[in-house]
């Protein structure tokens, strides 16, 4: 059986987030091991999703503080033996998947800690699903630090404008240099004409692997706080998904 590990990146507003639900909602159907990861410590996954978030891993990150910062060191040493499993611990199942939450930091400040500890993480994690689905948080951090080195597919979300493009560009190219993906694919979201496709496919050498119209029912559902999850299966943003997950091969093709 394939095992994927599939990260989504791009820039604030392009609709990464709600992408990742409605894939969630697709990938749920498919009888694998299923894992969500919002590593982008804005928490907009859970909302989109409508899931309660109880323990994060900013959470399990300060745990830790505490521990080094009493100085005994067999509480270290078992701390650090354990951390596995803890990780494991912050799991939460729902109906179809399960999730795991990076979380808000305690404290001002760099976020490295945290996204060093989602990698570690994230090693275990990977025996145990089918499929991982990462969340990034916008920009390049986690791509530099390389807390998605080791993944099958990098799908990067841009909205059909120039200045998306040179955004995805920027994300390629850093991929390249420090992750493993066999595939980097653009997808272009809200596309409210198509004839666009063309005229941004000329001005760019990133695979575009498709897009994704501008859904009217995605904008319903955010107004009145409706969890993505519950979007119609016949939807024309899930409908266009399908099709690019069935063109990468994550889905059969019937």
């Amino acid at each position: 059986m394939n095992k994927w590990i599939i990260a989504v990146m791009g820039k604030g507003g392009t609709g990464k987030t709600a992408i990742i639900a409605l894939m969630t909602k697709i990938l749920m159907q498919q009888q694998k091991k299923l894992l969500i990861v919002d590593a982008d410590p804005a928490l907009g996954l859970a909302n989109v999703l409508g899931i309660q978030v109880n323990r994060t891993l900013e959470d399990l990150r300060h745990e830790i503080i505490k521990v080094g910062g009493r100085g005994i060191e067999d509480e270290k040493e078992e701390l650090v033996l354990s951390l596995d499993y803890k990780a494991m611990e912050l799991l939460t199942e729902q109906l179809g998947f399960s999730t795991l939450i990076m979380g808000q930091p305690h404290t001002s400040g760099c976020f490295c800690p945290a996204n060093t500890l989602l990698r570690s993480a994230l090693k275990p994690l990977t025996k145990a699903f089918d499929i991982i689905l990462i969340d990034c948080e916008a920009g390049l951090e986690q791509i530099n630090r390389k807390v998605v080195e080791n993944i099958n597919f990098l799908l990067i979300i841009s909205d059909p404008t120039v200045r998306g493009l040179q955004t995805a560009a920027a994300i390629q190219e850093m991929a390249k240099k420090f992750t493993k993906a066999s595939r980097i694919g653009l997808i272009l979201n809200k596309v409210s004409d198509p004839s666009i496709i063309d005229t941004l496919r000329s001005k760019t050498d990133l695979e575009i692997i498709g897009n994704i119209p501008l859904d009217p029912q995605i904008t319903e559902f955010d107004l009145i706080g409706r969890s993505l999850l519950e979007l119609p299966a016949n939807s024309i943003s899930i409908n266009a998904l399908t099709t690019i997950l069935k063109r990468l091969s994550i889905l059969k093709k019937e």
